[in-house]
């Protein structure tokens, strides 16, 4: 008999007694977390694209819906983050954090605890009480996620209002209800129909993993110490058996068989036949894997997806953090005209508005005898840019060069900007 439960990938502190690993309670609590974040978000302007106030929130922070560049680069993160998991860990975001598979996990967990609950027995009153709590339940949980992905579009108190009086924002009361009703269906119906016959990402991920990639292995090296329980197949959620190979379709690498062959085989003092491995070799024993293989860093190119993440999230904070409030050149364009006692010098602007709000710079010189300009101010759409003509005009000016100063003034930011006014000599 070989003993490979040193080869086990990932180490958790969930053991069953025997020492074997546990992987349900971690999951269930990666779950959790990933649907209160899911919640938390839209509600506390942690991620909104607000299409009617044309304002986007990302990390509690808020900008102009119509800032293409940074939308572009938040995407990137979440591009570049999705391809570093799919390629590096396989099914693993289907199996612990893609929202279908909480949900259907959610909907099976509570159907066995009301059967247990009301005791239901096929046929029997108890069986149908059971099925109506669920169905409320469901109904009402569907409601629940319907105003919160709602929120992801419209702000919260639009959304809470169109809940409530549907009538008063058609539009919105409409999203709401839309969206509740798809996930209904969803819960009630179709559950883990959806990742077997329509979710995009199974044909997807086959295309993007190879041979070193995380998955669940029925280790094949070891089936002469199968008992054929079974326990496998009637505890896996997608109904699939993980014996029949690796990389099947319907695995969403959840674990639910390798907690199941490890509960099965513990109780003889064996280690459970099915594990998490990186790639198919018996001989990948965890104690001879360097740190960046064990959080299967195996290449160059895994390394360089993996990079992709902090590079694409460094782009995003300094988009948002280290922007300035206010940007502003000027640049003498030569047209100097003298009319009577008054002297005009025409200049280029060029101003952004680093911040996301609407904001009026007003326009002034500082230096220039009874001077002023024209316009007098302009106004900035959040993280736009603006280039226009700006004149500075002095009825009494030095003759000759002098040097003044262009003040762009806003309530919480201003600038001066140095310049050269020339005044010819009168003739």
């Amino acid at each position: 008999m070989i003993d490979l439960t040193d080869r086990l990938i990932q180490p958790t502190p969930f053991r069953a007694a025997n020492g074997n690993l546990k992987w349900h309670a971690p999951r269930r609590i990666l779950q959790t977390l990933c649907g209160a974040l899911l919640v938390v978000l839209p509600l506390t302007n942690g991620l909104r694209l607000d299409l009617r106030r044309d304002e986007f929130y990302f990390a509690w922070h808020k900008m102009a819906a119509h800032d293409l560049f940074l939308l572009f680069w938040v995407s990137m993160l979440g591009v570049a983050l999705f391809s570093a998991v799919s390629f590096l860990y396989g099914r693993l975001w289907c199996g612990w954090i893609c929202p279908q598979t909480l949900a259907s996990d959610f909907a099976d967990s509570l159907k066995k605890r009301l059967d247990k609950a009301f005791r239901a027995r096929p046929g029997e009153k108890s069986a149908e009480a059971a099925r109506i709590v669920w169905v409320l339940s469901l109904l009402a949980m569907s409601l629940g996620t319907g105003v919160v992905l709602a929120c992801y579009w419209l702000s919260p108190a639009v959304v809470g209002a169109a809940t409530l009086a549907p009538w008063r924002d058609v539009p919105a009361g409409l999203t709401v209800y839309l969206i509740a009703g798809v996930i209904a269906a969803d819960m009630l119906w179709v559950r883990r129909k959806f990742c077997h016959r329509a979710c995009p990402y199974g044909p997807l991920i086959s295309t993007m993993t190879d041979t070193n990639s995380l998955a669940v292995r029925f280790l094949t090296e070891r089936a002469d110490e199968c008992i054929s329980c079974h326990k496998c197949e009637v505890d896996c959620p997608m109904e699939i058996d993980i014996k029949s190979g690796v990389g099947q379709h319907g695995c969403i690498g959840c674990g639910e068989c390798v907690d199941s062959c490890n509960d099965v085989l513990g109780r003889r003092g064996i280690a459970g036949l099915i594990e998490y491995r990186y790639g198919t070799e018996p001989e990948r024993v965890t104690k001879t894997l360097t740190t960046t293989e064990r959080w299967g860093l195996w290449d160059a190119r895994r390394v360089a997806i993996a990079a992709t993440v902090p590079i694409s999230l460094g782009v995003v904070l300094f988009l948002i953090y280290g922007t300035l409030p206010l940007s502003a050149s000027l640049t003498a364009n030569g047209a100097i005209v003298r009319t009577g006692a008054e002297v005009r010098n025409t200049y280029t602007l060029t101003v952004g508005n680093g911040s996301p709000n609407v904001t009026r710079f007003d326009l002034s010189a500082l230096g220039l005898p009874t001077g002023r300009v024209e316009p007098g101010f302009v106004t900035l759409a959040g993280h736009t840019n603006r280039t226009l003509p700006v004149t500075l005009i002095s009825t009494r000016p030095n003759p000759g060069r002098t040097p003044v100063f262009l003040r762009l003034k806003a309530p919480h930011t201003g600038k001066d900007i140095a310049t050269i006014f020339y005044a010819p000599p009168r003739k």
